[in-house]
């Protein structure tokens, strides 16, 4: 600042100096005239700046009172940062309210750093309003209005915000992957397939998630043997390509029941071989559960090919097998319940074992790898959580 004010008086005086032949200077300005020696004004001006320097001493508090504030505000923004930072690792909300208030003193009301805060803390469809209009700040209003859309479940909308963030921002990896999900969420199964390989293209999805949700996208195209090559440990996928050619459906439901079994594949299986000699039907049963033949399904598979043929005794034999090393479950309580009454006419074995029917626990058979949910049948979106891909045969 000194430097300032000694170069202005410099160029002002300066701008005033006529030097005459006899190295003399005349110095003229506000109706006054000065005549003096070059050097005694080579004197003066270093007098001048000798003095200057002197006066800094006594108003050098100024300055420093400035840095105090400086530093002071700084260490006020470290603080609160440091707290926000804080409430958001421990997911807490008690300290909100201290950072909202302490928000209008730290930061100008209306400045972008105010509005982020309270973005982050007090989300409302108007603050992200107000950032859309903001330079810079546009992308995070529209995700913001995009998250309140999909939770209100407005898919047109949120549509239409995908758009518009599309236009400014081709290249954000969470605009394709909501584009994504909202193409899914409207059943646009054509569209979600081209964002899906744009997505496995950027390298968004790794390729074991791809080739889920690819199939998942066929499945519901209607394109099974592709969906089936995709993902073989989908029992969904095998069961689509099994009905679409019936000519090759034991093969198809064979090698599913080896990946993965499953009473869905099981009971197409058994309806495909319906027409044949109960003989045949139950060497097919074999040879169907014959890699996987220690698994619940497989005895249960075995025990009802059994009991449609009225071989009693193998029946009870593969279910004594199952209960000897599973819990019971309604289905198999139910299935002893006949073959007591149906092949040894036991009632009251027959009765036991319906009462026990009511009260087993339930094994699950479709559910969801996110959050856990049960379902009677496959879907590509899980209805619990929506998580697409997720719905697996347990």
């Amino acid at each position: 600042m000194m430097k300032l004010i000694i170069t202005l008086i410099s160029v002002f005086l300066l701008g005033f100096l006529i030097v005459n032949d006899t190295w003399t200077i005349t110095i003229i300005g506000f109706g006054y005239e000065l005549t003096t020696s070059v050097f005694l004004f080579i004197i003066a001006i270093i007098a001048l700046i000798y003095v200057m320097s002197l006066l800094r001493k006594p108003f050098g508090w100024i300055s420093g009172y400035q840095n105090w504030c400086r530093t002071r505000k700084q260490n006020q923004k470290e603080a609160y940062l440091t707290l926000a930072l804080q409430t958001i690792l421990d997911r807490s909300s008690k300290n909100i309210n201290v950072l909202m208030k302490q928000r209008k003193t730290i930061f100008p009301q209306k400045s972008n750093e105010a509005l982020i805060i309270e973005a982050l803390f007090k989300p409302t469809p108007y603050v992200f309003e107000q950032l859309i209009h903001r330079e810079g700040m546009e992308i995070i209003g529209i995700r913001g209005l995009l998250s309140e859309a999909q939770k209100n479940g407005d898919l047109n909308e949120a549509a239409r915000l995908l758009q518009k963030a599309e236009q400014k921002a081709p290249e954000e990896t969470w605009i394709q992957e909501s584009l994504w999900t909202l193409q899914t969420l409207q059943s646009d199964w054509g569209e979600a397939l081209n964002t899906l390989d744009k997505l496995k293209k950027r390298g968004i999805v790794d390729k074991k998630t791809y080739m889920t949700r690819k199939a998942c996208l066929l499945l519901k195209l209607g394109q099974a043997k592709e969906a089936f090559r995709l993902d073989p440990e989908n029992p969904a996928a095998a069961i689509a390509y099994a009905r679409q050619t019936p000519e090759k459906a034991i093969n198809i439901l064979s090698d599913s029941w080896e990946k993965t079994p499953c009473w869905e594949t099981y009971l197409l299986f058994r309806d495909t071989i319906q027409s044949e000699k109960p003989a045949k039907r139950m060497k097919l049963t074999e040879k169907l559960v014959r890699k996987n033949k220690e698994n619940r399904l497989s005895f249960m598979a075995l025990a009802q090919t059994a009991m449609d043929a009225h071989m009693w005794g193998a029946a009870k034999e593969y279910m004594t097998s199952y209960l000897n090393a599973y819990p019971i479950t309604p289905q198999t309580a139910t299935m002893m319940a006949m073959i007591e009454r149906e092949g040894w006419h036991h009632e009251e074995g027959a009765k036991a074992w319906e009462e026990k029917a009511t009260t087993a626990d339930e094994i699950s058979g479709w559910g969801c790898d996110i959050c856990n949910h049960s379902t009677n049948e496959w879907d590509a979106r899980c209805p619990n959580c929506n998580a697409f891909g997720s719905i697996r045969f347990k």
